[in-house]
């Protein structure tokens, strides 16, 4: 069995060489490496290779739209499930990724349809029923993604993603203690998820345990990305933070965070 692939200078040579079917699989193996170790525009050219050669190559389309998201091109990475899906008709995995992918657009109620094909497949298939979750989530019908969550929890207690997100359908919910329980959970697994130790002190500053709070939002400078800084300077201007307290957290808790300035802290909206 052959292919039919491109030269070694990436020009076609009157319809490609035929190439022996193992080396596709080779390639198809290393496309995922790659994207795996984070080699995205790597992974996504030799994808395309391979395409040429096999158009109907649905493996090959999902790592395309891995890639495409990585690369930061989510519209693209649906087309590409898109095509996986008519490769591949009622491919479960496919159809909640691109589930995914839509929830991450925002896109909530196209990503609640793909949830619902997907489930009328496979009515436990777990990363459908997470996504259907955060598409309540997003639309704001708290208790109904409290409800899909739920479910996903039954079947695997141990989904840290889901037990974060539900600690956010609870807090947007006004329910502040329960979400914190939920964030304990996923702090006690991973003590340095900075997003849940943000989302941690938010709630607590909703309960007015405002020291607390200031400690976690330095926490998550410490233990965050660069580019968290931003979203703990907007939680300092809501809540109407001290310079004071801003230096304290704004160091990852290393000054002393001192007392707040006058006034209550302001409720905004998170």
């Amino acid at each position: 069995m052959f292919w039919r692939g491109r030269g070694r200078q990436g020009a076609a040579r009157g319809g490609g060489a035929a190439v022996p079917a193992k080396s596709a699989e080779k390639m198809l193996k290393r496309a995922a490496h790659l994207s795996k170790s984070g080699r995205h525009a790597e992974a996504g050219a030799m994808c395309d290779r391979i395409l040429e050669a096999d158009p109907g190559n649905a493996v090959t389309m999902e790592i395309k739209a891995g890639a495409a998201v990585a690369l930061g091109d989510p519209k693209n990475a649906v087309r590409w499930y898109d095509r996986a899906l008519k490769a591949d008709p009622g491919n479960v995995d496919y159809i909640a990724a691109k589930a995914a992918i839509l929830n991450m657009r925002g896109k909530h109620r196209s990503a609640m349809k793909c949830c619902d094909e997907a489930l009328n497949i496979d009515p436990d298939n777990e990363s459908a029923a997470a996504e259907k979750g955060l598409a309540f989530k997003n639309m704001r019908k708290f208790d109904d993604a409290l409800e899909w969550y739920d479910r996903v929890l039954a079947a695997n207690p141990g989904n840290m993603v889901v037990v974060a997100n539900k600690g956010v359908a609870l807090m947007m919910n006004g329910m502040h203690e329960e979400a914190i329980e939920y964030y304990d959970k996923v702090l006690a697994a991973d003590p340095r998820d900075a997003v849940v130790v943000f989302n941690k002190g938010i709630a607590l500053e909703h309960l007015g345990r405002r020291e607390e709070s200031l400690r976690h939002l330095g926490r998550t400078i410490s233990v965050g990305p660069a580019g968290i800084a931003d979203m703990v300077r907007r939680a300092l201007d809501q809540m109407g933070a001290s310079e004071e307290e801003r230096e304290s957290v704004m160091s990852g808790g290393r000054a002393g965070t001192g007392k707040r300035r006058g006034g209550k802290a302001r409720k905004g909206k998170r």
